[in-house]
């Protein structure tokens, strides 16, 4: 049995998990027998209607959740968390869709082994308010009727039989869970306002939680200052203030969408927070500190509102796909560490070794960002490796204002950059040196980051694609480096063309 002392006082000591051990479990860190709690954690898994609201549509079925609520039942969850957006127009036949889900795979809330199976399920954005609801239905009284902002505690019912709270506390095994609704407003991206009831609720029942062990804190916005740094998705700080004096917190979160496989999805200071990812469909973010200089920012990724109006026009290369990678995690809670499973969700393939987070957390903090980023090593290319450069046929992307027009492309194909173990690259940056002397500077982000470094499309080259209008005729040179999501860079690879 753990001691108050678990979780209070000491000084932090100096373990630490070098690079090559951050994400992998050894020998002598798994714990042996059963843990005492196991949990099932997805986000942003956006069930929704057809138009017309007859009909699930093809692409936001739920096929995969059922497939992933299955592999949670099968690997002994006790617990099954979404932080958020379940419903992706806000309309209750989403919600009941989801509560159907949940019904074929833990009928009367059980495993067939007979054990209970809790749901931790928070509302997110989508969830919430009533503009996507208009892709829908056309009509404005059906929109009333069956938003689920309009009457969550019908439509909560309906779905998954069970009160409604803006707030809620449960205690599953003895560990507990505070899950924090957002209630209020549409998504901001930033500085989001969500539920005003944070800070009262722990101010008037922080004392109702027990110091000797963890305790999870789930919503939707991840708190900020927290997972990812700086980036869209977080909240106005409310959390993060209520929880930094709280070193037993796991607070899970989504709204991002950024890939489990971005090793800041996993944050630790006065609490942890870690980042879920989604079960819908993972973005791809570009390193913090990867800076195009032309300011039209990565060739395969949104493109800045600071960029010039023509920057979009110019671009051979269309929106990384973000629809064809989801993601889940399963942890198991023992009383001297937790560990965490990650899993790509369509094709069931495992991320690799178990994270391994040691408790006590007041005293041993391995994720923290400041010790992981200064030990963090730059992915590298192989000896060896070669950039390939040939002129294809291809399309602009074009703009409202400018059409999207076939055009000669340079296609730049960027071999994986493997050599340093446990450094991946997120993102390439390009470096086109041209006979009159200038430089264009360009990006793409790696599309073949979200999956297992093993798999196929894991170990898949990444591609760049030019419109050769973009390069002066006179032949060019070509400077490919590699970036983590640390933003540490490789050495050069160069072809000249």
């Amino acid at each position: 049995m753990l001691t108050r002392r678990f979780f209070i006082g000491g000084a932090a000591s100096c373990f630490a998990l070098g690079p090559g051990r951050i994400f992998a479990a050894t020998g002598e860190t798994v714990a042996a027998g059963r843990p005492e709690l196991s949990l099932g954690v997805v986000s942003d898994i956006h069930i929704a209607l057809d138009k017309g609201g007859k009909r699930l549509n093809r692409n936001y079925m739920t096929d995969t959740f059922k497939a992933t609520l299955t592999r949670f039942r099968d690997a002994g969850a006790d617990v099954v968390v979404i932080a958020g957006d379940m419903a992706h127009h806000g309309l209750g036949r989403e919600l009941i869709a989801v509560g159907e889900a949940w019904d074929s795979v833990f009928p009367g809330g059980r495993a067939p082994d007979g054990r209970k199976v809790e749901r931790i399920f928070v509302t997110g954005n989508h969830d919430n308010g009533p503009a996507r609801a208009k892709r829908v239905l056309s009509d404005n009284k059906a929109i009333r009727e069956n938003l689920i902002a309009a009457d969550y505690k019908k439509w909560w019912d309906r779905a998954f039989h069970e009160e409604w709270k803006p707030v809620f506390f449960k205690t599953v095994k003895g560990y507990q869970f505070v899950g924090f609704n957002w209630v209020i407003g549409d998504c901001r991206g930033r500085d989001e306002n969500f539920n005003p009831e944070i800070a009262d609720w722990y101010a008037k029942n922080g004392g109702k939680i027990d110091p000797s062990r963890p305790f999870f804190h789930i919503q939707h916005p991840h708190p900020q200052g927290t997972v990812h740094g700086p980036v869209w998705g977080q909240d106005d700080g409310m959390s993060t203030q209520a929880l930094m004096s709280r070193p037993n917190a796991i607070a899970f979160s989504g709204h991002s969408h950024i890939s489990l496989t971005d090793e800041r999805s996993v944050w630790q200071g006065g609490f942890t927070s870690i980042g879920c990812g989604s079960l819908r469909n993972v973005s791809l973010q570009a390193p913090g500190s990867c800076k195009i200089s032309s300011g039209a920012g990565f060739e395969n990724y949104t493109t800045p509102s600071t960029a010039p109006k023509d920057a979009d026009a110019m671009k051979a290369m269309g929106i990384a796909n973000r629809f064809n990678c989801r993601q889940e995690q399963f942890l198991r809670v023992y009383s001297d560490r937790v560990l965490i499973s990650r899993r790509e969700a369509i094709s069931g393939e495992s991320y690799g070794p178990d994270l391994v987070m040691p408790l006590p957390a007041a005293e041993r903090r391995p994720f923290d960002f400041k010790m992981r980023e200064a030990k963090a090593m730059a992915p590298e290319f192989p000896a060896g490796a070669a950039l390939t450069v040939k002129r294809v046929k291809g399309h602009v992307r074009g703009t409202p204002g400018a059409k999207n027009r076939k055009v000669p492309v340079w296609e730049i194909t960027i071999p994986r950059a493997d050599a340093v173990r446990n450094a991946r690259a997120a993102a390439y940056t390009l470096d086109i040196k041209t006979s009159d002397g200038s430089t264009l500077a360009l990006g793409v982000i790696d599309e073949g980051f979200r999956f297992p470094a093993e798999s196929a499309r894991g170990k898949a080259c990444a591609v760049c694609r030019v419109a050769c209008e973009r390069i002066p005729k006179g032949g060019f040179t070509v400077a490919v480096r590699a970036v983590s999501c640390w933003g540490r860079s490789s050495s050069p690879i160069e072809a000249k063309v």
